[in-house]
């Protein structure tokens, strides 16, 4: 599945034909692709990638009351990616918001991210945004919260994740070989 309409390649070659006649330097921004629109529902979580500044204004009429960000700081900083702060923003429309970050050497998935995020779950009874750029460790991150906090079977809940992308691993594409997550 792709998220980008196809081009028959007529049409690209007419785009590209077109913009190099100009005798100007022409920048072509791309516009942030809803995340909210495809996000997955779990209950009273929703799963998305870097929701949109019209997104994020838009909260409180999705019934959305709590955001949680596992994006790391030096990924909040990269101004080239958006311009807005996604925490001030949230607050200032009377949202809780934390961020849980996970990425790299220096915020590893961890249970402690896993402990915070089940105690933000606990603590209300409300729609949580969980995100990340793409939704992937926002996915993930819920999956570890179903196999601990509700008692689902890692195999179940992997499976359930194979049309978001979480499953098949490459291991078992690779390999060709159907693999089966047990609790130990």
């Amino acid at each position: 599945m792709h998220d980008r309409p196809f081009l028959p390649p007529f049409v690209l070659f007419l785009l590209f034909a077109i913009g190099g006649c100009s005798s100007q330097h022409q920048t072509i921004i791309t516009p942030p692709r809803p995340a909210l629109d495809k996000a997955l529902r779990m209950d009273r979580v929703i799963i998305a990638g870097q929701p949109t500044e019209a997104e994020l204004r838009s909260l409180s009429q999705r019934g959305i009351s709590s955001v949680v960000n596992v994006r790391t700081p030096e990924e909040m900083k990269d101004s080239t990616e958006f311009s807005f702060d996604e925490a001030k923003l949230v607050q200032e429309k009377n949202i809780a918001y934390t961020n849980l970050p996970i990425g790299g050497e220096k915020y590893p998935y961890r249970p402690e991210v896993l402990e915070a995020f089940a105690n933000i779950l606990k603590a209300g009874t409300d729609t949580v945004l969980l995100h990340c750029k793409s939704g992937g460790r926002a996915r993930w991150l819920y999956a570890a919260y179903e196999v601990k906090y509700l008692g689902k079977s890692p195999d179940e809940v992997v499976r359930s994740l194979e049309r978001y992308g979480g499953w098949p691993l490459p291991l078992e594409k690779l390999s060709g070989i159907p693999l089966r997550l047990e609790n130990k």
